[in-house]
């Protein structure tokens, strides 16, 4: 037991060694969606409707359904608050318009690293467990679940607040797997022992979260079934125990997933061909080959497609090295199939835990569409299986002392590499600037730096990195409002009403592009214009960004009684917003309702746990009344 602990102590504290410097950085790209600007992580009243809600829910259309993930977070907002770069360093900062993001963005956020740390730290601890139930004792365990909790490549995963979603599901997935090589020790499942049949529940509510934590979750039930189809093919008990659970995890996640609420995600663009998808998986196999093994250069925004890049000299130096990163792939798949097959009549162990690799990384492999070709996060799971085939491999045939000293050495590059990532993700604007060098000047990155640019007050830069994007793609719905959003403030009106024309392609933009037409109207004519607002937010209902403008433009122009009403139609049909219902009390306040600001108050203290201004509005007209 003593043994035990200290390799727990060992691995969270090299693991917290090696992602110290992450302490000191702030919040960056989703997480100004995820953080600043979801009500639902801000009281522990909410959690509840975190179940039923998508992610992104003052952002955007989405498909991601975590709340596990967003527990975190309402955790780390009652333990840490947000701090601030100016004014009060703790506290519950304003959402939506109000929010002070950039501030927020410069200022170290340590509580809610030290949260995503430490859940690394508890998956790296569930790996090594599940090594060491596989693998049995000695130096191997330990070596591997060092190994990956250092690994640079999984900084975006770790270091990136939104990422947390990846470490989550891994620390159910490796619990699971755990529990499933535990239930067949010795064959207890197949006699029916207690503990096994303890093992198969424990199993399929760890794999439960881990779906709740990330959709990759499910590569829990991909684990259990390659482990039955190598430990147990011909056991009838076995089979049935975990069809049985499958299907009870499979249940229960559809019906939470299915009942939740979310915007409906537009169409995307054309899925890639299958003729494509191969060459896709083989280009992506090389390019993780190289990160895994000598890491470098790490950062967002990955693509290994074969794309124009500017000039045509650049386009045919960047199609001739994805054309050899292709023949690359394919030969480390040629060397994969040989070494599973050696391991096949050599080290079978080792063999199921190349088919674990395979089935955690096909998801990802492009052979499935996602919204990128590569990104480093989603090694993070199928890693860890890679690191345990190398260990069963070399397990009985490397020299002990050898094999610790060349995996000491692996493992003090790797931390001395993840240590230095760190400052990537330091804050927006370091990230933007240091993906756009590593990654190139992409579309998304132009647009990222232009944002940069205007909220700094360079509006000629900004326009610049917008023009230069559509330049790349012609079609950009966000370079063209944003163009819009620049050209507004510029009073340029006519060109802010061509560019909206060309950003309403895109669903994702009527609401935003109506409120911007009502600004250009109200200008124009001197007059406010509330039937727009109103379309805006019939357009946008779940966006408080957007439906809190009519009830602020309403009291503005003095009309009280219609922006109360606005205002608590809103909050009777999503009744979790705690900034929406400090606007009812302060409405109802002006109308002299003091009972029921009093109320409204003590609504938004309960959404807010950090809203002292709300509680102390509600006890002082509490005490008036």
């Amino acid at each position: 037991m003593r043994r035990t602990w200290f390799s727990i102590l060992l691995l969270f504290a090299v693991t917290f060694a090696a992602y110290a410097p992450a302490l000191r950085n702030s919040f960056v790209w989703d997480d100004t969606a995820l953080v600043l600007r979801d009500p639902l992580i801000r009281s522990w009243r909410l959690a509840p409707d975190g179940f039923r809600e998508f992610l992104f829910l003052d952002a955007t259309a989405s498909d991601f359904y975590r709340p596990l993930q967003r527990l975190t977070f309402t955790a780390d907002y009652a333990l840490w608050g947000i701090a601030r770069d100016v004014g009060e360093k703790t506290g519950a900062p304003e959402t939506g318009d109000h929010a002070d993001v950039a501030a927020i963005q410069r200022a170290p956020q340590p509580g809610w690293h030290f949260t995503s740390v430490f859940v690394h730290a508890l998956a790296a601890v569930a790996l090594w467990m599940l090594l060491r139930s596989w693998l049995g004792g000695g130096v191997w365990p330990m070596l591997g679940a060092l190994a990956w909790a250092v690994h640079p490549l999984h900084t975006s995963a770790v270091t990136y607040v939104s990422g947390r979603a990846d470490p989550l599901a891994a620390l159910f997935v490796f619990s699971a797997l755990a529990l499933v090589v535990r239930a067949h020790k010795n064959g207890g499942l197949s006699k029916g022992d207690r503990p096994a049949s303890w093992c198969v529940m424990g199993a399929g509510l760890c794999a439960l979260a881990a779906l709740l934590s990330k959709e990759s979750g499910i590569a829990a039930l991909a684990l259990w079934l390659v482990w039955l189809l190598a430990k147990a093919r011909r056991d009838k008990r076995a089979w049935l125990a975990w069809a049985g659970c499958a299907a009870i995890v499979l249940s229960g996640y559809l019906a939470l997933r299915g009942l939740a609420d979310r915007t409906p995600v537009p169409p995307s663009k054309e899925p890639t061909p299958w003729s494509v998808r191969p060459i896709l998986a083989a280009r992506a196999l090389a390019e993780y080959t190289t990160l895994f093994v000598a890491p470098h250069s790490l950062h967002m925004e990955r693509d290994i497609s074969t794309r124009p890049m500017g000039d045509g000299a650049t386009t045919l130096r960047w199609a001739r090295w994805r054309e050899a990163q292709t023949l690359a792939g394919c030969l480390i798949a040629i060397g994969l199939a040989l070494w599973a097959r050696w391991a096949m009549r050599r080290s079978p162990d080792a063999a199921v835990a190349l088919a674990c690799f395979v089935a955690t990384w096909l998801p990802v492999s492009n052979f499935i569409s996602l919204n990128a070709t590569v990104a480093e996060h989603w090694l993070y799971v199928p890693s860890a299986f890679l690191i345990a085939a190398i260990a069963f491999t070399f397990r009985d045939r490397c020299p002990p002392r050898l094999a610790i000293t060349a995996a000491a050495m692996w493992m003090l590059f790797l931390a001395v590499q993840t240590a230095r990532q760190q400052d990537y993700w330091r804050d927006q604007q370091t990230f933007v600037t240091q993906t756009a060098g590593r990654a190139g000047r992409g579309v998304r990155m132009l647009v990222n730096l232009g944002q940069l640019a205007a909220v700094a007050g360079r509006d000629d830069e900004a326009l610049r990195l917008y023009r230069e994007a559509l330049n790349i793609e012609p079609d950009l719905a966000v370079a063209h409002f944003n163009v819009a959003t620049m050209a507004l403030r510029q009073k340029d009106y006519a060109v802010a009403l061509d560019e909206l024309s060309k950003a309403e392609s895109s669903p994702l933009f009527k609401a935003d592009a109506i409120v911007i037409r009502a600004a250009i109207a109200e200008a124009q004519s001197g007059q406010s214009q509330i039937k727009l607002l109103a379309d805006a937010a019939d357009a946008a209902p779940r966006n408080w960004s957007i439906c809190r403008r009519l009830p602020l433009t309403l009291a503005a122009i003095g009309k009280l009684e219609r922006a109360y009403a606005d205002i608590l139609r809103h909050n009777n049909i999503r009744p979790y917003r705690g900034e929406a219902w400090r606007l009812l009390g302060q409405i109802a306040e002006k109308l002299g309702q003091s009972a029921v600001a009093a109320r409204a108050y003590g609504e938004a203290a309960n959404c807010d746990s950090r809203d002292s201004y709300s509680r102390e509005r509600m006890r002082a007209l509490r005490s008036s009344l």
